[in-house]
């Protein structure tokens, strides 16, 4: 009996389907005993039982999809007479093929995504970069003066490092009980002006900045001002000027959105009377009241607790004009100086119809600005305060920070998951994600927010780390390093040959070290210049060649170890229907410490990708048994034709 929910044969079409489509699901192999089949067909608010009809060796349904947005789910319910088992999913995955259970079987998901839902073509032609700014480049010392100047002027904590290769502040400073992030080394908008070149020769087409705007940290996510740039980092015509360069060089520049809370040292709020204008710590009468939530004893909801950040609300419509809809929003201010679009901090913190507006507000100014989102899981599944998100499907966010690819990717090149899990977290993803935000999904391997990768391989942890005491006093030997080195070089392969926007955090390019925050946000500095010339060739071959970026994408274990990845364009359009060159390209993994021999006929690979464009790539091939040797820890790219 047998059921794959990513090949065709059995579910057509596979992966993601636009809402009130059609779907084909099929189950073979019966007993001959087998009396009927039913389909059991779910979703948040509803409940449905299709009887299955039978054709020779198999029963099959078709079952239209809603007509509103959202995940559904499905198993098989086999009866022999008044004897009933199940068909349903393997433990841990909702694609693929499936087993026969006796009671409560997992489900196959289908996610049903909005009608014409499209994202910018750009995002996966393209190659992004993200910038912490105070740590990336100093171009302008007179910035650092003036930062401080300012913020101490208000009262704020400062402290300046004198070298550029100190360590990053991590505790409290002498004479304070807590740590405080308050720490500067001077890189600002000009600096990144001063690097625009050397993005360019990487092949960088997006750059992703960490807030820019006012704040009383080094972070920024503690929002003072929203439209001003932070005095340490320039003006808000240096931010013009910028984004004005960087798309003289073919690049786009990206903010950072923080609209879940904001500083209580902020214009908003006011709670240390810093700003001439009432906010709402000083009453009702504040113009900002209304965004905050305050009991009868003053008190204010707060992020996660956090005092320093109240929460604001939304939904309330000051806010809502404030941010997106008014003449001169937050977000139509910062795209009137050249900003390309927003990723949205804690975005499973905002409402849906909050992402929903502020999507409907951006295309309607231009339909190729970026909407992404932080999500720290599985976006079409997400579930936060009780709500199941619907932001991935059409009507929120065009991609996501791929935090999962980067946790597979380390399990299996660390070898605590073998290629055949790899291969069903790949396929999983291709399948589940509607085919736009797929191609556009945010692929990450470091940020400000998790360990380099670098560390994480040199460490051999993933998501299980020690405290930041520990981290402090961790020791990184020559030996650790070099598997470092090794293991991120088949990363970064896997990165820019997988679809979406591959995404490098400032100074991976050089395989930069440093644990959680604040270790990771370290100053730029060149660690070692083999990655970079590795990463020089990955990236030139993501730009030369449109397969690797809008190809079909095929995914399969060879073996236990050896995982393998076809990226390929066939009946010379690609998978979005665009006239492009027919191409393909292999490429092979061995994490392993030895040589591999392997041999498959890719006749025998079909999940994730229609029947017929496989059968065209079948045709297209002049050979489809491919033989090969994989040293121990390398990878191969190989031109199928």
């Amino acid at each position: 009996m047998i059921h794959n929910a990513s090949i065709e044969k059995y579910r057509t079409p596979v992966g993601a389907v636009e809402k009130g489509e059609e779907v084909i699901l099929r189950l073979f192999g019966l007993p001959e005993k087998t009396s009927h089949v039913e389909i059991v067909f779910y979703a948040e608010d509803f409940h449905r039982e299709y009887k299955m009809k039978q054709k020779k060796d198999l029963f099959e349904q078709t079952i239209c999809m809603p007509e509103k947005c959202c995940v559904v789910w499905y198993y098989f319910r086999i009866w022999e007479g008044d004897h009933n088992y199940y068909y349903g999913a393997r433990p841990g995955q909702s694609q693929g093929e499936g087993i026969v259970v006796s009671e409560n079987p997992f489900s196959f998901q289908i996610t049903v995504y909005e009608n014409g839902f499209d994202t910018p073509r750009w995002m996966p032609k393209g190659i992004m970069y993200q910038i912490f700014p105070d740590r990336f480049c100093q171009g302008n010392q007179k910035n650092l003066k003036r930062g401080e100047e300012y913020h101490k002027n208000m009262g704020r904590t400062v402290y300046i490092h004198e070298d550029w290769e100190e360590r990053p502040l991590f505790g409290p400073l002498p004479g304070h009980e807590f740590y405080d992030p308050c720490d500067y080394f001077g890189g600002d908008l000009e600096g990144i002006i001063s690097k625009l070149d050397d993005l360019k020769k990487l092949g960088v087409t997006c750059i992703y900045l960490n807030p820019i705007g006012e704040a009383a940290s080094n972070h920024r996510y503690n929002t003072s001002d929203y439209k001003k740039v932070d005095p340490f980092l320039g003006t808000n015509e240096d931010f013009e000027r910028l984004c004005k360069l960087a798309k003289e060089r073919g690049m786009r520049v990206i903010l950072d959105g923080v609209y879940s809370h904001t500083g209580d040292d902020s214009v908003y709020f006011n709670k240390k009377g810093n700003y001439p204008e009432k906010g709402a710590w000083q009453g009702p009468q504040s113009p900002y009241y209304d965004w905050y939530t305050f009991d009868q004893d003053g008190n204010y909801d707060s992020w996660w607790g956090f005092q320093s950040l109240p929460e604001v609300n939304e939904m309330n419509l000051k806010f809502i004009n404030f941010i997106i809809n008014g003449r001169d929003s937050v977000i139509k201010h910062w795209i009137s100086l050249g900003a390309f679009g927003f990723r949205l901090d804690v975005a499973d913190e905002l409402p849906d119809e909050f992402i929903f507006e502020m999507r409907k507000e951006l295309k309607a100014q231009e339909k190729d600005y970026a909407l992404i989102g932080e999500v720290w899981e599985d976006v079409t599944t997400k579930e936060s305060y009780g709500v199941k998100r619907k932001y991935a499907l059409g009507n929120g966010m065009d991609s996501t920070m791929n935090y999962p690819f980067k946790v597979h990717v380390v399990n299996y090149l660390l070898g605590s998951q073998n290629a055949y899990a790899m291969q069903e977290f790949l396929l999983g993803q291709q399948c589940n994600y509607p085919k736009p935000f797929y191609y556009a999904v945010m692929n990450l391997l470091s940020s400000h927010d998790i360990p380099r990768i670098r560390t994480t391989f040199a460490s051999g942890m993933n998501e299980t780390l020690p405290s930041r005491e520990k981290q402090i006093e961790y020791v990184i030997t020559s030996e650790m390093d070099k598997r470092g080195g090794r293991l991120s070089r088949l990363a970064m392969a896997m990165q820019f040959f997988v679809p979406g926007i591959p995404s490098i955090y400032y100074g991976d390019e050089y395989g930069m070290h440093g644990f959680m925050d604040p270790f990771n946000r370290g100053t730029f500095y060149e660690n070692n210049k083999e990655i970079y010339e590795e990463l020089l060739f990955l990236t030139g071959i993501r730009k030369r060649e449109r397969a690797l970026q809008t190809g079909y994408a095929l995914y399969f274990a060879v073996n236990e170890n050896i995982l393998a990845m076809v990226r390929f364009i066939v009946g010379k359009k690609d998978v979005f229907g665009e006239k492009a060159e027919n191409k393909a390209f292999l490429m092979l993994i061995n994490p392993t410490n030895q040589k591999e021999t392997i041999k498959f006929d890719l006749k025998t690979r079909e999940e994730g990708i229609p029947h017929e464009v496989h059968q065209k790539l079948m045709d297209y091939l002049s050979a489809t048994e491919i033989e090969a040797q994989i040293e121990a820890f390398d990878y191969q790219i190989v031109k199928l034709k």
